[in-house]
């Protein structure tokens, strides 16, 4: 009887909704697994050409075509490059006229189109969010045209119009392919994750931006990237790596985890940014916050009190034998440096609000500059959208994060929501002393938080489906 009920329901179909096409063009996992091994050998020679042969521009080559052509091929691939290289900054250019970024953007722009156009999934955008995003993005672009200096800002506009294509695309891939993909793309960012880290102990370059004079590690790629925004890319990674140690069973890949789980979160110490050592802390501790939901799953919670535990000892033990820069320890623990960053941030905040009274429609980015006579752009993401883009910005932008809130706490309760929690949490306190609106990483993660939604009711579908027959999902998928 259980061998019948496990034929007529594989994991597919606990996974996939009914009738729903995937944006992949589907092939036999031989294939896949060939073609995923023949491009590791691919990667293998050209990084031997780069390191040994000292050719970087053929190595790179060699390494860059078949890449290039494996994500218009494979959409779910294309993320999975876009996940691998989003922590390093991908700040890498030639010659000032082709970079890293570019190039990853381009392969999976036309993986988009081609893609739909062959397999043409049947995408139901079931979050109105990304509605709510698409008006902003008109708003960002109108306001350009009222701007001081309209060139420059419409250059700003076509950025916050292909953040949310970026958005979108993201969404279609994680919507419209199986839970695997799902994974795969977040094992691809912690993976980057560790790489970038690997690469500043490996060379002892910890610093590769414009703030290397403080002794703040920021990024190992060129000079894309700040030592905030790193913090959050680390941050991420780290709440990604929970989650998969917890719901990934390989071995191997459970090893890998654990790695990122013990070392990333001194590397956030390293970047010196307060804001992301504040959101990471804050996060962690998050769950205190819902103990009626740890009453009913008090294995997670116990699970959640031993990574914590371990967590803290582990950073404390790695930052007393391996030490923190000067600077670094510094700005992290001298009070003065504190209390004036946060006075500093005060007068910010102040000045966003009487400038949004003085022009409720905004100031755009060179005008505030202008109009305030300060040197920064606010340092918080609501104030952001308040002054630069006025009161209609933050109005929107406020309204998408409570949609993003319901999103959320409308999921059944499972890992896929405590992820998607964890890493809205790490966003929003973090979005309050780093501003992230015009950086890649907020709308991918947004995107990925979006696409949780529909994984956490697939599997709570699940769960509820098979008790009922009297076995578990492990039983069901073996037998």
């Amino acid at each position: 009887m259980y061998t019948a009920y496990a034929n007529e329901i594989s994991e597919e179909d606990l996974l996939y909704e009914p009738s729903e096409r995937t944006s992949d063009i589907q092939l036999p996992s031989v294939v896949n697994i060939l073609l995923l091994g023949g491009w590791a050998v691919i990667c293998l020679v050209g990084f031997a050409i780069i390191f040994f042969a000292k050719n970087t521009v053929l190595g790179i080559t060699v390494i860059g075509i078949p890449t290039f052509f494996g994500m218009i091929i494979k959409p779910t691939f294309a993320l999975c490059m876009m996940m691998l290289v989003l922590p390093t900054g991908a700040g890498v250019g030639y010659m000032q006229m082709f970079s890293l970024d570019r190039g990853i953007g381009i392969a999976l722009a036309v993986s988009f189109l081609l893609n739909l156009m062959v397999s043409r999934p049947s995408l139901h955008i079931r979050n109105k969010a990304l509605w709510v995003i698409i008006t902003y993005t008109i708003w960002v672009f109108f306001s350009s045209l009222a701007a001081p200096y309209v060139g420059s800002e419409l250059r700003r506009a076509f950025t916050q119009f292909q953040l949310l294509t970026l958005a979108f695309t993201v969404y279609w891939i994680l919507e419209t392919n199986s839970y695997k993909t799902f994974i795969w793309s977040l094992r691809a960012y912690v993976v980057g994750s560790l790489g970038t880290v690997a690469m500043v102990f490996i060379t002892g370059a910890p610093m590769g931006s414009v703030e290397e004079e403080a002794g703040r590690y920021a990024a190992t790629l060129g000079r894309g990237i700040n030592a905030n925004m790193m913090a959050v890319l680390l941050g991420m990674a780290f709440l990604a790596a929970v989650y998969l140690f917890v719901c990934d069973k390989h071995i191997f890949w459970r090893i890998i985890y654990l790695i990122a789980i013990v070392f990333l979160p001194f590397m956030v110490l390293r970047t010196g940014s307060r804001g992301g050592l504040i959101a990471l802390v804050f996060t962690i501790l998050s769950p205190l916050l819902f103990l009626r939901q740890v009453a009913r799953r008090p294995a997670l919670a116990a699970l959640m009190l031993i990574i914590i535990i371990f967590l803290a000892g582990s950073t404390r033990f790695i930052a007393k034998s391996r030490g923190l820069e000067e600077k670094v320890e510094t700005r992290l623990t001298d009070v003065g440096q504190i209390t004036e960053a946060v006075d500093y941030r005060i007068l910010i905040a102040k000045t966003c609000v009487t400038t949004a009274l003085k022009r409720p429609l905004g100031t755009s980015l060179g005008g505030w500059f202008e109009q305030t006579g300060l040197s920064n752009n606010p340092h918080n993401d609501f104030l952001f959208t308040l002054g630069i883009y006025g009161i209609p910005g933050a109005i929107l932008f406020l309204f998408f994060l409570i949609m993003m809130m319901l999103t959320v706490k409308r999921m059944p309760l499972g890992m896929e929501k405590l992820y998607a929690r964890a890493a809205l949490i790490f966003l929003l306190v973090s979005g309050l002393d780093i501003t992230q609106l015009y950086r890649k990483h907020f709308w991918v993660f947004f995107a990925v938080i979006l696409a949780s939604e529909r994984l956490a009711k697939l599997h709570a579908s699940t769960d509820e489906l098979l008790p009922s027959a009297g076995y578990d999902e492990d039983t069901l998928i073996q037998d």
